[in-house]
C-alpha cells in the first residue's frame, strides 16, 4: 500500500481550509488542517509532514516567519505560501524564506494541485540525490577502503618475505661455518675467527628478534593501557643508560632540555623504545672522539625533539627509505656495521602514532640530525 503524502494547511479560514481538503484528499493526499501559527508549529513538531500551504496573516506566528520556523524543524518540509494580499515584495521575502512557491487567492484546483505536485516532486528528487550521492560517497569509502587492504596486503606479503630472508640468513651463515669445523674444512689456526663469525651473526640474529618483538608489540599495545609520561624523564633515564657505551668510543653527549614540558599520556614503552632506538642508532653510527648533541622542547602546543650527531651519514640516495622496514644505508653495511634497519622505522611508527611528524637531515661524513614534533594539547593532562 502506498503510503500517503501529508499537507498541513495553516489558514485561519475555514472556508480556505475546506476547501483545500476536498481538492486534496480525493487526490490521494493526507490533510490536516490548523488555524493558528502556532498551532501548526507545534502540529509539525510531533506529526511527520513533508508539505505546508501557509497563510501570510494568520493569528500567532505569521506566515513568513513560520517558513523559518518550520525549516529549522525539517528543511525538506516543502512550504507554499497562500494569500489573497499578494505583492512582489511579499513573494520575493518568502521565496528568500525559503518558499517553494507562492499561490494568491483565489486560486483553482488544478493551480493548487499543480503547486502541490510540483512542490512533492522537487521534495522527491532532493531526496534521491542525496540518497545517490551517500551511496557514490559509500561506494568511494568501499574502493577505498579496498585498496587500502589491497596495499596492507601487499605490504604484509613483502614485509613477510622479508622478516623470512633476514632470518634465515644468519641462521644459514653459521650453519655452513659449523658444518665446515665438523667436516674437518677448517684449519685448527683458524677455529677461532670462524667461531668468533658465529658469534657475531647469532648476536645480529638476536637484535633482529629483539627488534621484530618491539615492532609487533607496537602493533598490539592496547590504546586504553597509558599512562602520563614525560619525555625528558625517559630521555634521562636512556641517556644514563647508554652512557658507557658512548664512554668507550669517547661520544661527547650534550643535553639542552627543559624539564618542565608537559605530560604525554601514552604507553610508557613506547617513549622509552623512541630514545632507546634514536641514541642507540647516534651512538653505533658515530666514529671514536664524535659528539652527541640532544635536545628538547615545549612551545605553541608542541613537544619538538632533535638528535644531531657526528656520524657516517646517509647517502643522499638513500634518504628516502631510511625509515623503511629492514632498509640499511650503503655505507652502514660497506663499514660492516651491525643492525637491523628497524631502528628508525620503529621510531617513524611511534610518532607517527602520537600524531606527530619526523624528518631527517644529514650528509656523508658529516653526521645526521633528526628532528620531530609532537602536538600535546590532546594528550595533555590538562
Amino acid at each position: 500500500m502506498i503510503e500517503k503524502k501529508r499537507i498541513l494547511v495553516i489558514d485561519d479560514e475555514e472556508g480556505i481550509c475546506r476547501g483545500i481538503q476536498r481538492t486534496l484528499e480525493p487526490a490521494g493526499f493526507q490533510v490536516t488542517a490548523v488555524h493558528d501559527g502556532k498551532e501548526g508549529l507545534d502540529f509539525l513538531k510531533q506529526n511527520p509532514t513533508d508539505l505546508a500551504l501557509i497563510d501570510v496573516k494568520i493569528p500567532g506566528i505569521g506566515g513568513l516567519d513560520l517558513i523559518k520556523l518550520i525549516r529549522e524543524i525539517d528543511p525538506e518540509i516543502i512550504c507554499i505560501i497562500i494569500t489573497g494580499y499578494a505583492t512582489v515584495e511579499m513573494a520575493v521575502s518568502a521565496i528568500k524564506e525559503g518558499a517553494y512557491d507562492f499561490l494568491t487567492k483565489p486560486f483553482t484546483t488544478d493551480t493548487l494541485l499543480l503547486a502541490v505536485n510540483q512542490g512533492l516532486e522537487k521534495q522527491f528528487l532532493a531526496q534521491e540525490a542525496r540518497k545517490t550521492a551517500r551511496a557514490e560517497a559509500e561506494a568511494r569509502r568501499l574502493a577505498d577502503e579496498k585498496t587500502r587492504l589491497e596495499d596492507l596486503n601487499q605490504a604484509k606479503a613483502q614485509f613477510i618475505r622479508l622478516v623470512s630472508h633476514e632470518l634465515q640468513s644468519p641462521v644459514s651463515a653459521v650453519e655452513n661455518y659449523l658444518k665446515l669445523i665438523l667436516g674437518g674444512y677448517v684449519p685448527d689456526d683458524k677455529e677461532e675467527e670462524i667461531l668468533r663469525k658465529c658469534i657475531l651473526r647469532t648476536e645480529e640474529e638476536r637484535m633482529l628478534i629483539a627488534d621484530l618483538l618491539e615492532l609487533g608489540h607496537l602493533e598490539v599495545l592496547d590504546p586504553f593501557q597509558q599512562e602520563p609520561v614525560n619525555l625528558y624523564s625517559t630521555l634521562v633515564k636512556i641517556i644514563n643508560e647508554c652512557r658507557e657505551a658512548a664512554q668507550e668510543k669517547r661520544l661527547n653527549i650534550t643535553l639542552d632540555a627543559d624539564p618542565s614540558i608537559p605530560d604525554m599520556v601514552c604507553a610508557p614503552e613506547q617513549a622509552r623504545s623512541l630514545w632507546c632506538n634514536l641514541i642507540n642508532n647516534a651512538i653505533k653510527y658515530t666514529p671514536d672522539n664524535g659528539e652527541l648533541m640532544i635536545s628538547l622542547s615545549y612551545q605553541d602546543g608542541e613537544i619538538k625533539g632533535r638528535v644531531s650527531d657526528t656520524g657516517i651519514g646517509i647517502p643522499a640516495a638513500d634518504q628516502e627509505r631510511i625509515f623503511s622496514e629492514f632498509f640499511r644505508a650503503r655505507n652502514a653495511r660497506e663499514e660492516g656495521i651491525p643492525g637491523t634497519g628497524l631502528g628508525l622505522a620503529i621510531v617513524k611508527r611511534i610518532i607517527e602514532g602520537w600524531g606527530g611528524k619526523i624528518a631527517l637531515e644529514s650528509n656523508i661524513g658529516r653526521g645526521t640530525v633528526i628532528n620531530f614534533t609532537i602536538p600535546v594539547l590532546d594528550r595533555s593532562l590538562g
